[in-house]
């Protein structure tokens, strides 16, 4: 964990890595600096590894915690860490510092003497807490070693002098940078904090609303609390939230990290932290894809083939990159990181990630706080977050993105398509392609044979979906683990001896996909409970092994109540115990609050066609009339008009049955759009030169979340149907999950997310106190309580639904508009 400095005892907490971290920035190259096979093998091989070592003695222990103080100039260095091994021999004890290396490849020298310099900080640690001679010795394993209970030829092992007076300087000396550097800040943030008394609100006034949500984060920020913010689309969420937690981070030296779904929310939020900094109070930075910051043209992150990771330590040091940012923008976007970082000749992702760690406030997408494999290193389980303050914007689609990293499957076409890629002729694999070839061939059987046993072919339909709930082969899959680990690390050697790396690999994909599998495998069987289920799938041709998150409210959970505050925003939290909950929020330090909508409901008409039935048994009898009334409905809309479809397939069967003659443009999202084509959508709907515009797209999309139609860019939203989430295996789990739970089964799997696609899509119309425009809903089971009782209330002013005619609603509440302006 990160230093951490408490002022009121005088106390300085480090762990050994604290102690290191200067030497390992130094010495260490990107093919070592948490390179893809070191991430992912070194942890098993210290398991393995420390496994065997209990079996064959019984006084080794593992994963021992040890803590020293050390007094130095009137504080406390409390030093903390953990020793990989610790084991009795006849001379005493000694403490064994475990580390990976490549097969046949001799350490850098600096590297080896960081670690030696780590064994002998364990050893050093405990030899004062015991007060005994205590012996250090670096265990080095090479990577893909298969550990048997009599070979150990693969294993090197170096016994280390101690260096009592060499060691406690090193702790005194990086004690010393610290308190400094402490002092340092402390100065740079009293100015912050008079700079916080004069944060001002970036508009003249707040909008109705505005107040009552900054007044109950700020009384959150305070109190150390969580909150979850429901107010309508087009409040002004984002800069009520933002204005006091940035106000309450510069006064209490906290860092903010504003988290959000989608790139075009990034947008808005970048652009709030602009507006709020006019004294330049503090630096910012969006984070940006790593494929999106590449500079090498391929991402292949080796310095033998990166102009940008070769050296990379040395040139960001002498370039004093992150510091001339920081100094000439306190905002710093993407583009101006990426250009900076290519005049240097630095990886601008890596320059990216050395700057988040620096400024005041983050914006970036969800992966990079709660994906376990992309998270950033300041989130993990061993760091203090009591300085951090999360914003997750659109907080309602962290339930399903968190259940999804903690979803994978296992593909039987990967593992065919691999075994096909290195057994091509040229291939780079060379020599070892027969041997990977079969350990492909292995695993795609480990997946063919349990789906064809549940799941046979019918030969009326030899390709269609199933899925079953199942148990998987995890013997088998658990047997292939060592020889995958060998053949990949000799895999990587051949192709970095060969020069022949590629930034799409067929077989390192594989191998990544197959360990997180085995990773979240190992997760889900330490719950015992429900929170997992297995599965079987024949999907789209192919075989596939499935393991279902279906709550993963208790990883999500572990990191935001470790946090100082976390502020989630919405216009759907309802019912707010779902979100809660799902989410791991702490119940006792957690409030909600709902926001009337300040919009005026004149400007707004809102109606209900119940002669339709959407479902999706019935829908095939009603694809006609639901066109023609569509059709009706956007020539009774001086401007243009936006229709929400549940599926892709549904939005094209009604597309087909549009009256060939209407007077409008009719434009059409497709599943294979891009940003250049959204683009060129939004411009249209910008554009009046061509008339007006009637958009078909899917709820849930980009169309309808996360995007601003400012104005008289839209005057209609129409929903068809409740956009329940398809008929499927997980739903079905999933349904199972929450009657088992909470009682509200189909209500949990199905109506709140479905509902809350309708409104969060109906939310894109009225976004500010000017805007008109009618919302219409498409589908009797609107009319159901079940339905209704999920839509805001100022839908249903009377507490009655508003049924009728799409069109004549249309007509009369544009006339009555019309009217109302030139009286």
């Amino acid at each position: 964990m990160a230093p951490r400095f408490d002022d009121e005892n005088l106390v300085l907490h480090l762990s050994v890595a604290d102690l290191l971290e200067r030497e390992l920035g130094r010495s260490l190259g990107f093919s070592q600096r948490g390179g893809f096979e070191r991430m992912w093998l070194g942890q098993a091989i210290h398991s393995r590894y420390q496994e065997l070592a209990m079996s064959r003695d019984g006084s080794y222990q593992r994963e021992v915690p040890i803590e020293l103080d050390l007094e130095h100039k009137g504080w406390t260095i409390r030093l903390h860490g953990r020793m990989d091994g610790l084991r009795r021999t006849e001379d005493g004890l000694v403490v064994e510092e475990i580390k990976s290396v490549r097969p046949q490849t001799p350490l850098p020298p600096s590297t080896l003497e960081m670690y030696q310099r780590q064994a002998q900080l364990y050893a050093w640690m405990l030899e004062r807490s015991l007060g005994q001679t205590v012996a250090a010795e670096l265990v080095l394993i090479e990577l893909g070693v298969a550990f048997t209970s009599d070979q150990d030829d693969n294993i090197e092992r170096q016994l280390l002098p101690s260096e009592d007076l060499g060691i406690q300087a090193l702790v005194r000396r990086r004690a010393g940078e610290l308190l400094q550097q402490r002092d340092e800040r402390r100065r740079r943030n009293a100015r912050r904090r008079l700079a916080a008394g004069r944060l001002e609100f970036p508009f003249q006034e707040p909008r109705p609303g505005q107040t009552e949500i900054s007044d109950r984060v700020t009384s959150a920020l305070e109190q150390r609390e969580h909150l979850l913010v429901e107010a309508a689309t087009g409040i002004g969420k984002t800069v009520s939230a933002l204005h006091p937690v940035m106000r309450f981070a510069l006064e209490h030296d906290k860092r903010v990290y504003v988290l959000t779904a989608k790139t075009t929310q990034q947008k808005m939020a970048t652009r709030v932290l602009e507006l709020l900094n006019t004294e330049a109070a503090y630096s910012s930075l969006q984070l940006r894809a790593k494929a999106r910051m590449c500079a090498n043209g391929e991402v292949i992150c080796h310095e033998d083939y990166c102009d940008y990771a070769k050296d990379y330590f040395l040139k960001l040091s002498r370039s004093g990159i992150t510091k001339q940012l920081i100094e000439s923008e306190p905002m710093l976007a993407p583009d101006v990181v990426y250009d900076a970082a290519r005049a240097e000749t630095v990886c601008p992702f890596e320059v990216s990630l050395e700057l988040g760690r620096q400024v005041e406030a983050v914006v970036c997408d969800y992966n990079y706080v709660f994906e376990p494999y992309v998270q950033l290193s300041d989130f993990s389980e061993d760091r203090d977050l009591g300085d951090t303050i999360l914003v997750i914007d659109e907080i309602h689609n962290l339930v399903d993105r968190s259940r999804r990293y903690y979803s994978p499957r296992l593909s039987e076409r990967a593992a065919r398509a691999a075994a096909h890629s290195v057994s091509l002729p040229g291939s780079a694999a060379g020599v070892m392609a027969p041997r990977l070839e079969a350990l492909c061939f292995d695993l795609a059987e480990c997946i063919r044979s349990p789906v064809d046993e549940e799941l046979p072919h019918h030969t009326e339909a030899p390709n269609a979906d199933m899925s079953c709930e199942a148990e998987l082969p995890e013997d088998q899959l658990w047997t292939l683990r060592p020889a995958f680990d060998r053949a990949f690390v000799d895999y990587l050697e051949h192709r970095r001896e060969t020069k022949s790396f590629q930034a799409e690999d067929p077989f390192v994909g594989l191998y990544f996909d197959f360990l997180r599998f085995l990773n979240t495998l190992s997760l889900a069987s330490s719950t015992y409970d429900s929170t997992f289920s297995t599965c079987l799938l024949r999907e789209g041709g192919d075989r596939q092994l499935m393991i279902l998150c279906k709550d993963a409210s208790r990883y999500v959970g572990r990191l935001i109540n470790r946090t100082h505050t976390t502020i989630g925003l919405s216009a759907t939290l309802s019912p707010p115990e779902f979100y809660r909950d799902l989410l791991g929020f702490d119940g006792a330090r957690t409030s909600e609050v709902s926001v009337a909508n300040p919009f005026p409901t004149d400007n707004r008409a809102v109606v209900v066609d119940t002669r339709v039935d959407t479902s999706f048994k019935r829908r095939g009898r009603h694809i006609k009339t639901i066109a023609d009334s569509l059709a009706e409905l956007s020539r009774a809309v001086p401007g243009n008009c936006l229709v929400l479809f549940p599926s892709y397939t549904f939005l094209a069967q009604v597309a087909d049955c549009l009256p060939s003659d209407l007077d409008r443009r009719i434009m059409i999202q497709k599943r294979a759009d891009g940003e250049r084509q959204r683009q060129q959508i939004l411009d249209s709907l910008q554009s009046s030169l061509f008339g007006d515009v009637l958009l078909l797209a899917v709820a849930g999309g980009v169309f309808a979340e996360g995007v601003d139609y400012p104005g008289d860019m839209l005057k209609s939203v129409a929903v068809i149907g409740p956009c329940l989430p398809a008929v499927s295996l997980e739903q079905k789990l999933l349904q199972e999950y929450y009657d088992e739970r909470y009682d509200r089964g189909f209500e949990y799997a199905f109506v709140v997310p479905g509902m809350t696609r309708v409104v969060q899509a109906a939310g894109r119309l009225i976004r500010s106190a000017k805007d008109r425009g009618v919302i219409a809903l498409y589908g009797r089971r609107f009319s159901s309580g079940l339905y209704s009782r999920h839509m805001p209330g100022d839908w249903m002013p009377d507490g009655e639904l508003p049924i009728g005619d799409p069109a004549r609603e249309a007509s009369r509440f544009f006339a009555e508009s019309e009217m109302a302006n030139e009286e």
